[in-house]
């Protein structure tokens, strides 16, 4: 079921053309991969766990951001492994340590722990038979991007992709989506962006575009409620019921 949050006139949506979409938790199931990742690297690094709401909160944003404030917020926490006074890591070095943890467990699990929400390529080959451009828009890297897009046969159903290499500011900052209008030759005003996190939601409302909030991925409706989307939607067949 889809449901409309903010005021806005009936039937707003019909001359929307384009529709983009996050990567992680909205087209492809990859939570359990996320956080597993996470708990190694920071296990593995630095001897503890974060909760997995602190963890969930990232997401949506560029890795090494992500490791960043999870860094600044274990200011006032122990970390568990020791370190000699000449060994001790700085920040930068830290992060670097952990951000090689996750690549190399991500590397490892990526296939057997990442797969698509049923009924995703179902939804954006009907999506394309009505006359949509699809396109995705992620804070992964190019080839983990593709890796899972090609592991779950979503490759061939997208029409543009913009990657963490495309830009130089990220979600929840408007430019990767306007990057993706741009290669799709499409205005703000005729698309909408349908995301998992509230950074996308944050992302979709300062690129003009329409937003729509995905309840199938890890939070919380009222975490992305709190964003103003102008949708949200309780499965990714819901939208066939809106983009007809």
């Amino acid at each position: 079921m889809i449901f409309n949050l903010r005021q806005q006139p009936e039937g707003f949506h019909r001359h929307t053309r384009a529709i983009l979409f996050d990567l992680d938790g909205t087209l492809l199931d990859s939570t359990d991969l996320i956080l597993q990742c996470f708990h190694h690297s920071w296990e593995t690094v630095c001897g503890f766990y974060h909760p997995r709401e602190a963890l969930v909160e990232t997401f949506g944003t560029p890795l090494k951001a992500a490791m960043c404030r999870l860094l600044n917020a274990t200011a006032s926490i122990k970390i568990d492994k020791e370190y000699s006074s000449a060994d001790a890591p700085n920040s930068e070095d830290l992060i670097d340590q952990l951000l090689v943890a996750y690549r190399a467990f991500n590397t490892a699990n990526h296939d057997r722990l990442a797969r698509p929400f049923e009924g995703t390529g179902e939804v954006l080959k009907e999506l394309r038979r009505r006359g949509y451009l699809i396109g995705v828009v992620t804070s992964k890297t190019r080839e983990l991007a593709l890796r899972g897009l090609r592991l779950c046969s979503l490759e061939g159903l997208i029409d543009s992709a913009v990657f963490l290499e495309d830009t130089e500011r990220h979600k929840p900052n408007p430019d990767p989506i306007l990057a993706a209008l741009k290669n799709l030759s499409r205005p703000s005003n005729t698309a909408a962006y349908v995301g998992d996190s509230p950074h996308d939601i944050a992302a979709a409302r300062a690129a003009g575009v329409l937003s729509v909030a995905a309840l199938w991925g890890p939070a919380s409706r009222t975490e992305l409620e709190r964003e103003s989307p102008d949708m949200v939607a309780e499965s990714i067949g819901d939208l066939l019921e809106v983009f007809d």
